[in-house]
């Protein structure tokens, strides 16, 4: 459809332009044949007018899709910014709140790790809160329940570290031998992983996920915007700024 009326845009406008059309002519003259020929002659001579149509279009694709991302964000307020079984690093009482969706998997949530801690560091009135959504397979969704019954015994800032500083496979051995490390009561540990609040924290966290429109990890939530991507300690005081005036 959009191709047609470019088709359709371009043609009359060429045919206006050289003085080949006048008033009532517009619609009877041309058949698609005339139009496809006269359109792509136009487009070989001037191929910029094709790029800057598709941008236009892309951009105004963007838009919308930003403008519904920022309506879904304001109707889940309160599942974003104020659900109390979503953990939070840094203080609770923060006057900002950055929300992380990401996956233990996730090579780019490895990277912004440390920008988070440094940014935390940083700047005492921001408080980071963290949705697990375990996408990238199984091991993902062991050590998402396992961070969330960590939780429970108010170790989930270390065990989250630990997990994301491995470099090799996610197993069951090494999340027993993690929540040993940090002195869980492992029956307790074993219990919760499987419990279903837990699982329950990791549907919604895709119900969220898939409301607001995030798409890949990690994303983050600021102020009424989603950002993806592992962005920089710059980018991320920007964006609270802005969201915080």
């Amino acid at each position: 459809m959009y191709t047609n009326r470019l088709l359709l845009s371009l043609s009359v406008a060429m045919l206006i332009y050289s003085g080949r059309l006048q008033g009532g002519e517009v619609s009877t003259v041309l058949s698609r044949a005339d139009m496809e020929k006269i359109v792509r002659e136009y487009i070989l001579q001037h191929p910029e007018v094709l790029m800057e149509s598709v941008r236009a279009y892309e951009e105004r694709d963007r838009l919308e899709a930003q403008r519904r991302s920022n309506a879904a964000i304001t109707a889940n307020r309160r599942e974003l910014f104020d659900d109390p079984t979503s953990p939070v690093i840094g203080d609770a009482n923060a006057e900002i709140a950055v929300v992380q969706f990401f996956d233990y998997k996730c090579g780019y949530c490895r990277r912004v790790s440390p920008t988070l801690s440094k940014l935390l560091e940083e700047h005492k009135n921001v408080r980071v809160i963290f949705k697990e959504l375990p996408i990238l397979g199984a091991e993902s969704h062991m050590a998402s329940r396992a961070a969330l019954a960590a939780a429970k015994q108010g170790a989930y800032a270390a065990f989250r570290q630990k997990l994301l500083s491995l470099t090799g496979p996610i197993t069951p051995a090494i999340i027993e031998e993690t929540a040993g490390e940090l002195g869980l009561d492992l029956e307790k540990f074993r219990t919760d992983m499987k419990s279903p609040q837990v699982a329950a924290i990791l549907v919604e966290n895709q119900r969220l996920a898939d409301a607001i429109g995030v798409q890949s990890t990690p994303s983050f939530v600021i102020g009424n915007e989603l950002i993806s991507g592992a962005i920089d300690l710059r980018r991320f005081e920007e964006l609270i700024s802005k969201n915080s005036r």
